[in-house]
């Protein structure tokens, strides 16, 4: 019996770990090691990424608090992706925070 209510303290203990809301997301993202010139409401340079498990590559016109991108290095992120409840006409409607580099690879090209 005390077993059981270990277990079931520990289960409910972990499910309140998490400080992730209805609103965001933990996703891990590829980026590639080069920008590409893009186009949103004026030329930039944008990063290219994929969702993990993803084959396409697409520009991303956000931008990933914590992050610096380093051309010539790859790299897979994990972060956070937020819904902003009320964004501008012209912006986007989830914002990005890196947790973590999970891996960072240069390509040396």
């Amino acid at each position: 019996m005390k077993a059981i209510a270990t277990l079931t303290a520990c289960l409910l203990l972990a499910g309140c770990a998490s400080s992730v809301s209805p609103d965001e997301e933990v996703i891990v993202l590829d980026v590639a090691a080069e920008t590409v010139e893009c186009r949103g409401e004026a030329t930039q340079r944008c990063l290219r990424v994929r969702r993990s498990g993803e084959e396409a590559w697409t520009n991303f016109f956000d931008r990933i608090e914590g992050f610096t991108h380093e051309e010539g290095v790859r790299y897979r992120l994990e972060v956070i992706r937020r819904r902003v409840p009320a964004p501008p006409a012209d912006g986007s409607s989830f914002r990005y925070t890196l947790l973590r580099v999970l891996e960072r690879e240069p390509t040396g090209g």
